[in-house]
């Protein structure tokens, strides 16, 4: 999730940032489509900007969703690791 792999900010990790995109990508995912790309770099690091893709993954749900299962880990490198696992509520 939250990772800048080169430059001064190599290793950052955002773990209030990754939470909080977690915690929105399922209850508010309007709120994250209208945040600008720079800030997705600026939050989670250059290498972050892959969150746009989950985001197109959760424009193919409907807008209620249920979170199956999240699992969010600082493994000993310099990446965040972010799984979700979301289903239509109805």
């Amino acid at each position: 999730m939250s990772h800048q792999l080169q430059g001064t900010r190599a290793g950052l990790i955002n773990r209030e940032f990754d939470q909080r995109f977690l915690d929105q990508i399922v209850a508010d995912p309007e709120t994250l489509a209208k945040l600008p790309h720079i800030d997705y770099v600026r939050e989670a690091g250059s290498e972050g900007i892959e969150l746009v893709m989950w985001l197109i993954m959760r424009g193919a749900l409907d807008a209620k969703v249920r979170e199956v299962r999240r699992f969010y880990h600082v493994p000993a490198s310099n990446t965040a690791l972010g799984h979700l696992i979301l289903e239509n509520a109805t």
